[in-house]
């Protein structure tokens, strides 16, 4: 699946694999005067190819190494020869990318092999200037583009909604809020999220996501300091894992965020 929205200066492509005609979990990537951010899952290889060949994209940057952004970063670089720029970890993954969760497999696919060129301070358009901010807590690579006129920023996988209550395995607590308030200190006016596609009030859904976050980390320091196990930590915050949880063979939960939590406890002493 692939669906195409014109915003304008701005182009969404929101992708994902169906089944029974359902998507099974989305993708969002942008096309910005030339400039496409992300690349979508490879199990939409097809439809981003047919939607792409004759677009006018004459540069690819990649927020981050997970397989739903760069998943079609070869036939960029390898077919229609456009440079693609990634953080220098990003690029690693992306020339050997290795197995993953099968999960995430079924979900995305996994990547073919590509090269690119390390990101610079800035990405340059015809009529646009980017800034580049490094953005860990969802991956340590992690990195969001903001345009400062029009107060955009592609965040990738920083936003993801203000409900998230669970991490995948490495992902960082202490990270993300300061990517966080990095942001918010942006006072952007429109996300353009990987997962949730375009969003207005950014900067407010922004300080919401935050703000939540950093009540539960007081609520699992409270628990963690009263001599409560991380298991009924997370029974006791969150109602326990999701299905997800065990769909993704322990790869993703919310025993995680608990975990990060605790690991990073000293951070959750003033707001």
């Amino acid at each position: 699946m692939l669906i195409k929205t014109d915003y304008g200066e701005i182009v969404e492509f929101k992708t994902s694999r169906t089944a029974f005609g359902r998507p099974l979990f989305l993708a969002h990537f942008f096309l910005l005067d030339g400039l496409l951010i992300d690349t979508g899952p490879a199990h939409t290889a097809i439809e981003v190819k047919q939607a792409l060949i004759n677009a006018p994209v004459n540069q690819v940057a990649i927020t981050h190494q997970h397989e739903d952004h760069t998943g079609n970063c070869s036939f960029f670089e390898q077919e229609l020869k456009i440079p693609i720029y990634a953080h220098p970890d990003t690029l690693i993954i992306m020339k050997s990318p290795p197995p993953v969760p099968i999960y995430r497999h079924v979900i995305w696919g996994s990547q073919p092999p590509a090269n690119g060129l390390p990101l610079s301070s800035k990405l340059v358009t015809e009529k646009y200037t980017l800034d580049v901010i490094h953005t860990p807590g969802h991956s340590i690579d992690h990195v969001s583009f903001f345009e400062p006129v029009n107060r955009w920023l592609f965040c990738g996988d920083l936003f993801l909604g203000e409900k998230l209550t669970g991490f995948m395995v490495g992902e960082n607590i202490a990270d993300h809020l300061q990517s966080l308030k990095k942001v918010i200190a942006l006072k952007p006016k429109v996300l353009f999220c990987g997962l949730k596609g375009r969003i207005e009030n950014a900067t407010e859904r922004l300080i919401s996501k935050y703000e939540q976050w950093w009540n539960i980390g007081l609520k699992v320091k409270e628990l963690y300091k009263a001599g409560i196990s991380r298991n009924n930590i997370t029974k006791i915050v969150f109602g326990g894992e999701l299905f997800f949880h065990y769909i993704s063979q322990s790869n993703w939960g919310r025993c995680y965020m608990v975990d990060t939590i605790i690991d990073n406890l000293s951070i959750f002493n003033n707001h």
